[in-house]
C-alpha cells in the first residue's frame, strides 16, 4: 500500500507538470506584448526575441524541476484531492510569482534585477520605486493571468480520474531537468539585434539568481587579489605600493588651457558643474541615435568643447561624484558605500577650497541617498542645500518621493547666484529624469514631445515606440527647457563671463531601450564658458575620471593656482584628439554589486569576454587571446589596488589637505597605450563618396587583419540627417575575406528628400543574420548632398 501510495505521488508530478509548463508560457506572452510595446522592433525582431524568451524560460523550469519534484512530493501524496490541489498550487505559486515580480522590476526599470538589490536599503528602494508602480490595469492582468493558468489547470487536471501522469514521464522530466543544467542560459543571444532585445528576452529569475551567485563569490576574489598584491600587469611595471597603491606624482597635462583666454585682472575663474540624471548621448547632441530631444544642450554644444566619445564610469549614480570629482576606486559597492570609512583625498571640492574658492553643492533630493551627503562633507563642501534644508517657498513634486522638481532646484540655486561669493566652485545635480518621470506641468511638455517628433521627423513606424515612453522624452525636454533658464538667468550675472560650465550625465537612463551595451555608460560632456577662444568637437575617449585632473590642470597651469604635488587620481587627463581615439585606462562599474569591467585603448573586458570598441562608440566581440590576457592583466592590476585600498582603508599620506605646487609641465602621449595589441578582425578601410542626381555611391574597401578566413559580413550603410533620423540604410551582398585579405566594394544609396544639405553616412561590417557590427566602420562621414561629389579617406 505504502509502494502504491509513493508511486502514484510520483506519477501525480508529471500530470500536473503541463499546468505549471503553461502557467510560464503565459507569463512570457505577457511580458512580451508589454515589452513590445516599448522597443522599436520589426517583426522578425520580435520573432526572435519571442523564441529566445520562450526557449530561457523552458530551459529555467526544466532546470527548476528537480527542486520543485522535491518539495512537492509530499504535497503530491496527500490523499484528499482539495489540499493536494491547493498546497500544490500554492507552492507552485511561488515560483510563478518570483519571475512575475522580477518581470514587473523590470517593466519599471528596463533592466534586469540582480544582485544590485543588495547595494541599497529598504528606504532607499522605496525611493527609487516611488510613483512608478507597475500595477496599471495591463500589468495586473499579466500577473494574474499565469496564476489563474496555474490554480484552473491544476484543479481540472489533478482531478481527473484518469490523469495523463506516469511514473515514467516523471523520470523522463528529471532527467530532462538535470540534463537542462548542461544548456548555457544565455542561448539564443546571438540571434537577437541589440542589448535592448536580449534585456527583454532573457529570463529575469536566472538572470537575478546568476547575479547574486556572482556577487556571493565576489568577496574571495578580493581577498585573492590582495593577497598578491605585489604581482605587475607587465614586465618592467613597478610593483604596487603596499600602504597607498594609487598614489602618483601629480603630472596632469593641461590639454584644456589652449582653449581659454586669460581672465580680467588675472581673477581665477569660477567653476560650475551640472550633474544631469540620466543624460545618455543616445537621445541629446548631435547625430543622436534616438534623435536628440535635449535642443537647449544642442544650441550651448555648438558653443563650447563638446566631447562625443565620453564615459562615465559607472552605470548608476552610486559612483558620480566620487568619479567626478574625486577620480577615486570603486572600493567594493561604490567609493561612498565605505561610509565613515571613507579616507579623505584631494578633489576638486577640496582642492580649490583650499585655494580660497567657496564651496557649494545642490540637489533637490536627500542626500543621504548613495551617501552623496557623506561623501561631499568629506570634501569640506561649505554650503549643501539639498532636500532636508531647501527652505521654503519650493514646490515638492507630488508624484515621486525624490523631492524636488528639476524646475524648483534651478529656482533654488538662482536664488544663492546674485550673492555668491567668489570665485567659487558650485555644483547643481538634477533628478527629474528619473523614475517616476512625472512632474508639475507635464502635459505642456508632453505636447512638446509631439511638436519635438515632427521636428525630428520619426518615421511612422517607430512613433508607437516613442510614444510609449511619452513621459520619459517629455521629461528630458523639461530638464533641457530648466537648463535653459538657468543659463539664461546667469548670463545676466557679474561673474559669468568669468565662469567654466562643465555639464554631464551621471549614466544614460536605462528606461528608453539602448541599442548597444555602451550606452549605459555613453554621455555628453560639454565645457562652455565666455572665455573659450572658440568651440570644438573632441572625438577622443575619455572618461569622468578625467575631468577632475583636467579642470585642476588647467586652473593651475593657464590661471596660476596650485596643485596637489602627488594624489591617487586613477584618470589622466581629457584628451582632445579631434578623432577617435583612446589612450586611456580605467575600471566601469555598471551598479553597485556588479564586477568591473576595464578599458584599456580599444579594448573593453566584461564578464570575461573581450571586445573591440569602434568608432561610433561600437562594441564587437573580438577572439583576441592575447589582447584579452592583455588587458586582463590591467583589470588585474586594479583589482589588486582596490583590495589594498579596502584593507588599508588609505589613499594618500596627505590626508585632507595635500602639499600643493605650482603646475609641473607634463606630456600627453599622443598614440594608445604603449604596447596595446592592434584591433585585428574586419575593417573598413576607407570610404570614396559620390553624390549625383540619382543618389550616393559608396566606393568601400574592406579588410580582414586575421590570419584566418573572415565570417561571413554584409556591408551594410546608413544614411543619417543632421539631426541623427535615419533617413535609409542599404546593404550589399554577403561577402568573405581570405587571410590578410581585402576586396572593394560599391553600393548604390537612394537620396531622400530629407537630405537636402548635409547628412552623414556610417559604412560597416555586419552580421548577415542580426545586423550587429562585426568589425571596425566608418561612422558620421559626412555626405554634402549640394555638391557634385566629395571624398572622405
Amino acid at each position: 500500500m505504502t509502494v502504491r501510495h509513493r508511486d502514484g505521488a510520483w506519477s501525480r508530478y508529471s500530470a500536473a507538470f503541463p499546468v505549471l509548463l503553461a502557467a510560464q508560457f503565459a507569463l512570457v506572452a505577457g511580458a512580451m506584448i508589454h515589452g513590445f510595446a516599448d522597443v522599436a522592433l520589426s517583426g522578425g525582431q520580435k520573432t526572435a526575441v519571442a523564441l529566445v524568451a520562450i526557449v530561457q524560460a523552458l530551459l529555467v523550469l526544466l532546470r527548476a524541476s528537480p527542486i520543485l519534484l522535491l518539495l512537492s512530493m509530499p504535497l503530491l501524496a496527500l490523499r484528499r484531492s482539495t489540499p493536494r490541489v491547493v498546497s500544490l498550487a500554492a507552492l507552485w505559486s511561488v515560483f510563478i510569482l518570483a519571475e512575475a515580480v522580477l518581470d514587473q522590476y523590470f517593466q519599471v526599470a528596463h533592466v534586469p534585477l540582480g544582485a544590485d538589490l543588495f547595494g541599497y536599503s529598504v528606504a532607499e528602494i522605496r525611493t527609487i520605486l516611488s510613483g512608478n508602480s507597475p500595477l496599471d490595469p495591463r500589468s495586473l492582468l499579466q500577473l494574474s493571468l499565469p496564476l489563474l493558468v496555474l490554480w484552473g489547470g491544476l484543479y481540472w487536471r489533478m482531478r481527473r480520474r484518469n490523469g495523463f501522469g506516469t511514473s515514467l514521464w516523471t523520470t523522463l522530466l528529471l532527467g530532462a531537468g538535470l540534463l537542462a543544467w548542461l544548456v548555457p542560459l544565455p542561448t539564443g543571444a546571438g540571434m537577437l539585434k541589440d542589448a535592448a532585445a536580449w534585456d527583454l528576452a532573457c529570463d529575469k529569475l536566472a538572470w537575478f539568481s546568476a547575479d547574486v551567485w556572482r556577487w556571493s563569490r565576489g568577496s574571495a576574489v578580493v581577498v585573492q587579489a590582495a593577497a598578491h598584491a605585489t604581482s605587475v600587469a607587465d614586465p618592467g611595471e613597478l610593483p604596487l605600493n603596499p600602504q597607498f597603491p594609487f598614489l602618483r606624482t601629480e603630472r596632469t597635462p593641461d590639454t584644456l588651457g589652449p582653449y581659454f583666454s586669460p581672465t580680467p585682472a588675472n581673477r581665477p575663474p569660477n567653476m560650475v558643474v551640472i550633474v544631469v540624471e540620466g543624460l545618455g548621448r543616445s537621445f541629446s547632441g548631435p547625430q543622436a541615435p534616438l534623435g536628440s530631444f535635449t535642443p537647449f544642450l544642442d544650441e550651448l554644444a555648438a558653443r563650447s568643447l563638446y566631447f562625443d566619445n565620453f564615459l562615465s564610469n559607472q552605470g548608476r549614480t552610486f559612483g558620480v561624484l566620487p568619479s567626478l570629482f574625486g577620480s577615486v576606486p570603486f572600493a567594493g559597492e561604490g567609493f561612498t558605500s565605505l561610509g565613515e570609512r571613507m579616507p579623505p583625498h584631494p578633489g576638486l571640492f577640496s582642492v580649490l577650497g583650499q585655494q580660497g574658492y567657496h564651496t557649494a553643492f545642490y540637489n533637490g533630493t536627500d542626500t543621504a541617498f548613495d551617501n552623496e551627503r557623506g561623501y561631499l562633507e568629506l570634501q569640506q563642501v561649505q554650503h549643501l542645500v539639498d532636500r532636508r534644508n531647501f527652505g521654503p517657498g519650493y514646490q515638492l513634486n507630488p508624484f515621486s518621493e525624490w523631492g524636488y522638481p528639476d524646475k524648483e532646484l534651478v529656482s533654488r540655486v538662482l536664488a544663492d547666484s546674485a550673492d555668491m561669493q567668489t570665485p567659487f566652485v558650485l555644483a547643481m545635480q538634477t533628478i527629474s529624469m528619473h523614475t517616476s518621470y512625472r512632474f508639475p506641468g507635464q502635459d505642456a511638455y508632453l505636447a512638446r514631445f509631439e511638436q519635438r517628433l515632427r521636428e525630428l521627423r520619426i518615421p511612422a513606424a517607430q512613433l508607437s515606440a516613442y510614444r510609449a515612453n511619452a513621459d520619459i522624452y517629455s521629461t528630458i525636454l523639461y530638464t533641457d527647457d530648466q537648463l535653459r533658464r538657468y543659463f539664461d538667468a546667469v548670463a545676466k550675472m557679474p561673474w559669468y563671463a568669468n565662469t567654466i560650465f562643465v555639464i554631464t550625465g551621471d549614466h544614460r537612463l536605462p528606461e528608453i531601450p539602448m541599442g548597444e551595451y555602451v550606452d549605459r555608460y555613453h554621455v555628453p560632456l560639454i565645457v562652455f564658458s565666455p572665455l573659450l577662444k572658440q568651440p570644438g568637437r573632441i572625438r577622443a575617449v575619455s572618461s569622468q575620471l578625467d575631468v577632475t585632473p583636467s579642470l585642476v590642470a588647467l586652473l593651475s597651469h593657464t590661471y596660476g593656482l596650485e596643485q596637489p604635488a602627488r594624489t591617487p587620481w586613477l584618470g589622466t587627463g581629457l584628451d582632445m584628439a579631434d578623432r577617435f581615439r583612446n589612450i586611456h585606462q580605467f575600471p566601469l562599474q555598471q551598479t553597485k554589486t556588479s564586477a568591473p569591467e576595464y578599458l584599456a585603448g580599444r579594448w573593453w573586458l566584461r564578464g570575461g569576454q573581450l571586445y573591440a570598441l569602434l568608432d561610433g562608440m561600437h562594441l564587437t566581440a573580438a577572439a583576441d587571446a592575447s589582447a584579452r590576457d592583455w588587458v586582463a592583466r590591467r583589470l588585474h592590476r586594479y583589482e589588486q589596488a582596490n583590495a589594498i585600498f579596502m584593507q588599508k582603508l588609505a589613499l594618500t599620506p596627505d590626508g585632507a589637505a595635500p602639499e600643493l605646487v605650482a603646475y609641473q609641465a607634463a606630456v600627453q602621449k599622443p598614440e594608445p597605450i604603449d604596447g596595446a595589441p592592434v584591433v585585428r578582425g574586419l575593417s573598413t578601410e576607407s570610404v570614396e563618396v559620390t553624390v549625383a542626381s540619382r543618389g550616393v555611391q559608396l566606393t568601400a574597401t574592406f579588410s580582414n587583419r586575421d590570419a584566418q578566413p573572415s565570417r561571413a559580413f554584409v556591408p551594410l550603410a546608413v544614411l543619417t540627417a543632421g539631426d541623427g533620423r535615419e533617413l535609409l540604410e542599404f546593404s550589399g551582398r554577403a561577402l568573405q575575406l581570405p587571410a590578410n585579405g581585402h576586396q572593394q566594394v560599391q553600393l548604390i544609396l537612394q537620396r531622400p528628400d530629407a537630405c537636402s544639405s548635409r547628412c552623414y553616412l556610417s559604412l560597416f561590417p555586419s552580421d548577415p543574420q542580426t545586423g550587429k557590427v562585426v568589425g571596425q566602420g566608418r561612422y558620421h562621414v559626412p555626405v554634402d548632398t549640394d555638391t557634385t561629389a566629395g571624398n572622405t579617406p
